[in-house]
């Protein structure tokens, strides 16, 4: 309901007792009183939309202030148990084969070849330059606790040099891989070496596909310099893998070296590097003509806390390739 305010309209009333000379009665007294009292109702109305009017604005500004001035950051996200590999067991023996040990999530050591009383024969030493980065493995025999061969590692931009050598012996061998996303795409060269007599090729490609290793391919080649006596050897593995969480890819991510030396170039573990874990490959082989191929299959169990690989036991045509437990800790 709106109100008019006119300051220049008098009361009828008012003109009416003021008519009346030298009198002032009690009527006219009441309805002076009465007019003053309506005026002030009509100005303290106005007053209090006035104040309602401003407190209403005021809300709003305080209310937009507080939203756009709202920089209190999000809850933190709850953070990921990451876990790294411990033990490899063999089933049939129940001997634990191999054991890891990390520092700070970094590789140290692998013990490997057990006694049978809780020990083992040998063990692999990774060493560190001041880069971080791993300079040579050492294969150390335990039980007469001396160095037997030597690993070093060159590094040149996209390549990887590994020097080989038993210890007291001169003779040292070499092989090159090519590194993308440190992984291997190529060990050796496609380039024909050519000799005093022959001429050959000795390579290894490597397909690595959705972060695991999908295929290998090695191509031993060679012939006289007249291209007499031609023998081609083409080995192939295509790997295949189950979606479940992998124990060792915390592991590799942090040791992508770990990887390189233990699988590719060692060949000492048959493990996956991305998620899941291997479920099958298919070996095939093209002996100059001559082809043959394989198929081995995993029976697999995993933890059911961490879901990782528990046990597999890889099978093919003639039997148990291999009957394997893994165990994992919790990392650094």
């Amino acid at each position: 309901m709106s109100h008019t305010y006119k300051p220049n309209t008098i009361n009828p009333a008012i003109l009416e007792c003021n008519a009346i000379p030298n009198t002032r009665s009690l009527q006219c007294d009441m309805l002076i009183m009465l007019a003053i009292n309506n005026y002030l109702i009509l100005m303290k109305k106005r007053m209090m939309l006035k104040m309602a009017a401003g407190a209403a604005m005021l809300a709003l500004a305080m209310t937009s202030c507080s939203k756009k001035d709202d920089n209190t950051p999000p809850p933190p996200s709850p953070s990921v148990q990451h876990y790294l590999p411990l033990t490899v067991t063999d089933n049939v023996s129940g001997q634990v084969t191999d054991s890891f040990v990390f520092k700070n999530n970094i590789i140290q050591s692998v013990y490997t070849e057990p006694t049978g009383n809780g020990t083992y024969d040998y063990r692999y030493n990774f060493v560190y330059g001041a880069d971080g980065r791993c300079k040579k493995v050492e294969y150390v025999d335990i039980q007469r606790n001396n160095v037997q061969y030597i690993d070093s590692v060159v590094y040149n931009n996209d390549k990887i040099t590994m020097i080989s050598w038993a210890t007291g012996n001169s003779f040292k061998s070499s092989v090159e891989y090519t590194m993308k996303n440190n992984q291997a795409v190529l060990m050796g060269s496609k380039d024909t070496i050519t000799s005093e007599r022959f001429k050959y090729v000795d390579y290894t490609e490597y397909t690595v596909s959705g972060g695991n290793l999908t295929n290998k391919s090695t191509v031993n080649g060679s012939c006289n310099m007249d291209g007499s006596n031609k023998n081609t050897y083409v080995y192939t593995y295509n790997y295949f893998y189950d979606n479940k969480p992998n124990g060792f890819q915390y592991a590799f991510e942090k040791n992508p070296f770990l990887y390189f030396y233990m699988v590719t170039f060692d060949e000492f573990l048959e493990v996956s590097l991305g998620t899941g874990n291997l479920a099958k490959w298919i070996y095939s082989s093209n002996s100059n003509g001559n082809t043959s191929s394989n198929t081995f299959e995993a029976t697999s169990t995993y933890n059911t806390e961490t879901g990782f690989l528990l046990t597999q036991k890889f099978t093919d045509g003639d039997g148990d390739a291999w009957n394997l437990k893994y165990s994992f800790r919790k990392a650094d």
